[in-house]
């Protein structure tokens, strides 16, 4: 049942790698939001590597995507839609920005006009 919501048609279809263990996974992108498939390791040499899942989403929107990824704390590649590439490099400019400003002094709230 669950994972008929995640095959459900949506305006976008999202097709990720991320590697990682299956449960470091779910805890962002259950089983009712995406279906995974463990892919096999590109050579023997690195069968002791964490593995590589391939994740499929059917979603309406792609704006919460990008928090979910970086929340995730994996590495990922974004196979489709390019749009989902152009929206994280975007949340990861603005976070790289923040990141980067020096903390000014502390600004104090006004204070309340005298009745």
């Amino acid at each position: 049942m669950l994972s008929g919501l995640a095959t459900a048609p949506y305006r976008h279809r999202v097709r990720l790698r991320i590697q990682g263990t299956a449960e470091q996974i779910r805890a962002r992108l259950p089983a009712s939001v995406a279906t995974l498939t463990e892919l096999p390791p590109p050579s023997p040499a690195q069968a002791e590597e964490p593995r590589w899942f391939r994740a499929e989403l059917r979603v309406e929107r792609l704006d919460w995507l990008p928090p979910t990824l970086a929340a995730l704390d994996l590495p990922f590649v974004i196979e489709q839609p390019d749009e989902l590439r152009g929206l994280t490099l975007a949340l990861a400019d603005r976070l790289t920005g923040s990141a980067r400003r020096s903390p000014g002094p502390a600004q104090s709230a006004p204070s309340p006009p005298d009745a």
